[in-house]
């Protein structure tokens, strides 16, 4: 099973572009920086579709056993279903094809049990 849901890469203003794909969905999307990041519990990204249409946020985080920067994702909107879908955002060691730079891979996670 793929744990892919998007090829990015990085455009010239440093944000990251491409193609979010689901077995439901396939909408062009953009990375970009909150101007509003630090300001609380801002999310240091936003994901748009192509078109303006928020589906989540990103956080930049740093692996405790790599050391390696990557993006914490959350991503929600009725297209997606009725659970939030979380992800990371990670870099390729090379460039792949069509110049893909990064892949958001999903994060399997259990559903939060509901309280009684």
């Amino acid at each position: 099973m793929s744990t892919r849901l998007a090829t990015l890469t990085l455009d010239d203003n440093g944000n990251y572009v491409g193609t979010l794909t689901t077995m439901a969905l396939r909408r062009q999307i953009r990375v970009v920086p909150n101007g509003r990041a630090g300001d609380g519990n801002q999310p240091d990204w936003r994901i748009t579709t192509n078109s303006g249409y928020e589906l989540g946020a990103a956080w930049k985080r740093v692996s405790g056993n790599t050391g390696n920067a990557y993006l914490s994702v959350r991503l929600a909107a009725p297209e997606l279903g009725s659970f939030a879908i979380y992800a990371n955002i990670v870099a390729l060691d090379e460039v792949g094809d069509d110049d893909v730079t990064h892949l958001m891979l999903w994060s399997a996670r259990e559903p939060a049990a509901e309280a009684a």
